[in-house]
């Protein structure tokens, strides 16, 4: 049985810019499932699963960690590419390797907020995460991305660093939100397409505590409202 990141960003190779256009205040909204590249002229993306600040009080997105490119690297709000960069990649993450889901797989990106509109809001469903806590046997999961939309299914299982419900997700919805109403629980980060496809996610709750072991951006991390 194969298990497979979802995913299209770790296979760029070639690094392409565009330069920042000056901007009269914040004006790109960022929020759940809100679509972001390093590559804004090549085919491919990623999703923000929620936005807050540190305890440093820097404005910072969680997302997936096998979509990072490297620390320092510049990431655009996906069709709002000539604005600018909204923020960039940080040292903080962790990524799992295709095919296992045996670790955290996440990233932190410290975002601008000269341009961006920092949002508890989805811009394309009508996902919100406002507060964040743990999913449980049995209840329904609403991922987001920036591909598929909002999809919910029944969470089946709760095993350790992971969650899996039966909700449907493809390539760039990796590193959205997976809701309990508008408790985030966990972020996408791949499917096991057997038999019966399941979409894995990492809980939240482990994200942010070996986020907060680093000491470094996203540290204290608490949700915009």
């Amino acid at each position: 049985m194969k298990m497979t990141l979802v995913a299209v960003l770790a296979a760029l190779a070639v690094t392409l810019g565009v330069a920042p256009v000056a901007q009269a205040g914040p004006t790109i909204h960022v929020g759940p499932g809100t679509a972001y590249t390093p590559y804004p002229d090549v085919e491919g993306y990623c999703s923000i699963g929620a936005v807050g600040t540190d305890n440093a009080g820097r404005l910072v997105a969680l997302t997936v960690g096998h979509c990072h490119q490297g620390a320092g690297t510049a990431v655009y709000k996906v069709g709002e590419t000539a604005k600018g960069p909204i923020g960039w990649e940080t040292d903080v993450y962790s990524r799992n390797t295709d095919g296992t889901f045996t670790a955290l797989d996440y990233a932190v990106i410290r975002l601008n907020p000269d341009v961006v509109v920092p949002s508890k809001y989805s811009d394309t469903t009508d996902v919100v995460v406002s507060t964040v806590g743990d999913a449980s046997l049995s209840n329904v999961g609403c991922n987001h991305g920036a591909t598929t939309g909002k999809n919910c299914g029944i969470i089946g299982k709760v095993d350790g660093i992971h969650l899996q419900n039966w909700a449907v997700m493809w390539q760039g919805d990796s590193g959205g939100p997976i809701v309990v109403g508008e408790t985030l629980v966990g972020l996408n980060i791949g499917m096991d397409f057997g038999a019966q496809p399941t979409t894995f996610y990492g809980r939240i709750a482990p994200i942010l505590a070996d986020i907060s072991a680093k000491g470094s951006y996203g540290t204290g991390f608490t949700l915009v409202q």
